[in-house]
């Protein structure tokens, strides 16, 4: 299986996670216990931000990520992760067998919208998230990159970018080649 790099211009990388950047437990009526970690993210322009990700703690500063998320680049819902503080970072230390596609649109209509999310419930996967201008989208790898990619290919070419939010190194823009 190959995957293919989509460009955005819209690109956020991770720059540090802080220590104190577990808050505190909720309770989330699917996964039972729950934190959100708090992931620094930069844009290529300099922006930065924070992103919430939802996760479940498994002990000594390790959590499996409940949802994909829509900025920060590496994981997808399903891995399983440790915190590291010193240099401060996300390690990944299990794949749950998903792909993340971050899919940023403006002006697209609602029923290309709800086309999208049909073709990929369809593939298996499922939205994670959604934004005025982000859908966060989570595909099991076993559909391929061929029947993702054919499903993103149905939105319309002007007004939307995509992205694999987990498929390649963030760095060196290398497949990961974790699904192998």
């Amino acid at each position: 299986m190959e995957a293919r790099r989509i460009e955005v211009r819209l690109r956020w990388e991770c720059r540090a996670l802080r220590e104190e950047a577990v808050e505190p437990r909720e309770e989330d009526p699917i996964n039972g216990r729950c934190d959100t970690l708090l992931l620094d993210v930069e844009s290529d322009d300099g922006v930065k931000a924070q992103e919430r990700v939802k996760v479940m703690p498994l002990g000594d500063d390790r959590y499996k990520v409940l949802l994909s998320p829509g900025f920060f680049q590496g994981i997808a819902a399903g891995d399983e992760i440790k915190l590291a503080h010193e240099p401060p970072r996300v390690d990944i230390l299990a794949r749950g067998g998903n792909v993340c596609v971050q899919c940023f649109h403006q002006s697209v209509s609602m029923e290309a919208l709800d086309e999208l999310k049909r073709g990929i419930s369809q593939l298996g996967g499922r939205v994670d998230g959604e934004l005025e201008n982000l859908v966060v989208l989570t595909i099991p790898v076993s559909a391929g990159f061929e029947a993702i990619e054919s499903v993103m290919a149905n939105l319309p070419d002007q007004g939307v970018e995509w992205m694999y939010g987990n498929v390649y190194d963030p760095d060196s823009g290398e497949p990961l080649g974790w699904w192998e």
